[in-house]
């Protein structure tokens, strides 16, 4: 029910606060970005949402803007985007898995070691500036990708993951930490790491949408108790002395697809045409085909053509592109860059061709897990994700709203804290497309006059 409880103190809160994402060039400002791991932007509803559906409704920065998640929309590539404010094909986190090219195996993908551009934690420690930062996440993995890898990246001046929760506070299969044990991590962190940024990762919505189905009523259940913690842990927010000057950014890495076919492995239909020497390697609703290295270029662009072939004859496969031009098949035509520009997944550890599942299809090559996934998302159909700003300091109306990605909400993030742009790991710059924009009518200037609230 609406209208009774915590709900009401909840927008009696809101209601004496302007919406705002703030600019932190002044040590003051505090900056949360929440992500609720699975929560499609087509799910936030007043009758299963009703906190995060108010406040998106009313937000006076871009009221109902919708971000689009980077690609593939997995959790690894789109925490990773949100971290760096690049593109995966700078960051190098391409999804889940790989097939790795040099060891020729399968392996996950989002390791600390695999990021390849510096995460905000590594630019605040270089900038050396004091910013303090924390992370609170409930997936034990990403506590993994964003902890140190000797020299390179740096982690959160203190970090929280599901590993330090009790027995009882997390999912006995998965290892994820409930919501409200997070949030509970999250609460300590503001209370006593004096953090000028604070990520926060909520998996309840993706765990159970994987083993329900996104639709079920143990996910609607879901997404209304995660919706209540948040909503509770707000309203604690919105009564501290220094919620003027704090800025929460809520969104999602992903949405999610009903999986209503069989299972797609299509290793299986490479082997049944004859055609041998490729790896595949599946992430959802998205798979890779990779060429053995030093395969010659003749032999190469025969490989993939008969593959590329097969994979539109293959039931639930709706596309299949190459990464680079294929000249026995229409040169660059059917490559990634041409037919979808905004995907920025052009790195090695993409494959040499690259699957699209139809809805409710999933691609498994290489996994035992994700057969078995009655929700599952990767896909391009699960890139509308919610981009919702609050808080306690004064934003603008906001400009270029019908066009958020997760790279800009990321760069912003670092431009409302006063730091400078990310660096790839290698020197290497990063192109313009690449980056995310620091976006308009978020970050009062410097010289903004200080608003009082009523």
């Amino acid at each position: 029910m609406v209208g009774t409880g915590p709900g009401r103190r909840l927008r009696r809160a809101l209601a004496l606060t302007a919406l705002l994402l703030a600019c932190a060039l002044e040590a003051e400002a505090r900056v949360l970005l929440i992500v609720v791991d699975g929560l499609d932007a087509r799910e936030v509803t007043d009758e299963i949402t009703p906190m995060l559906a108010r406040a998106w409704r009313t937000s006076s920065w871009c009221p109902g803007t919708r971000s689009r998640a980077s690609m593939p929309t997995r959790t690894n590539s789109n925490h990773a985007t949100l971290m760096t404010g690049v593109e995966p094909e700078m960051h190098g986190i391409t999804g889940n898995a790989v097939w790795d090219r040099r060891t020729r195996s399968v392996r996950k993908l989002g390791t600390a070691s695999d990021l390849e551009t510096e995460t905000i934690f590594t630019i605040a420690r270089r900038e050396a500036r004091g910013l303090r930062t924390a992370a609170a996440v409930g997936k034990p993995k990403l506590g993994l990708m964003f902890s140190a890898d000797g020299t390179r990246q740096t982690p959160p001046d203190e970090l929280w993951d599901a590993r330090a929760a009790s027995d009882a506070s997390r999912d006995e299969v998965t290892g994820y930490a409930y919501d409200a044990t997070t949030l509970v991590a999250a609460r300590s962190l503001v209370e006593h790491a004096a953090a000028d940024f604070l990520f926060i990762n909520l998996s309840d919505v993706d765990r159970v949408s994987h083993g329900s189905g996104p639709y079920s009523p143990q996910a609607l259940e879901t997404r209304r108790r995660t919706d209540a913690a948040l909503g509770t842990f707000l309203e604690w927010m919105a009564t501290r002395a220094d919620w003027k000057s704090t800025t929460v950014v809520i969104t999602a890495d992903h949405g999610f697809d009903a999986i209503t076919n069989p299972p797609i492995r299509f290793a299986e239909a490479l082997n049944a045409n004859g055609l041998r020497g490729l790896a595949a390697v599946g992430d959802g609703g998205i798979g890779h085909v990779y060429l053995p290295p030093g395969t010659p270029d003749g032999r190469a662009v025969g490989l993939l053509s008969s593959a590329r072939r097969i994979a539109l004859e293959t039931p639930g496969i709706e596309e299949a592109l190459y990464r680079r031009p294929n000249p026995s098949d229409g040169g660059s035509v059917h490559t990634i860059t041409s037919v979808h520009p905004d995907w920025h997944i052009d790195h090695e550890r993409s494959g040499d061709l690259v699957l699209v599942a139809k809805l409710g299809w999933q691609i498994v090559d290489g996994s035992a897990v994700e057969a078995q996934l009655i929700g599952n998302h990767g896909g391009p159909a699960e890139r509308a994700v919610p981009a919702i700003v609050l808080g306690g300091a004064p934003i603008g109306a906001g400009t270029g709203c019908d066009d958020v990605r997760a790279a800009d909400l990321g760069r912003t993030v670092q431009a409302c804290l006063g730091l400078p742009e990310p660096r790839q790991l290698d020197g290497r710059a990063i192109p313009t497309a690449a980056l995310g924009r620091v976006l308009t009518g978020i970050c009062p200037t410097p010289t903004a006059p200080p608003v009082t609230l009523p």
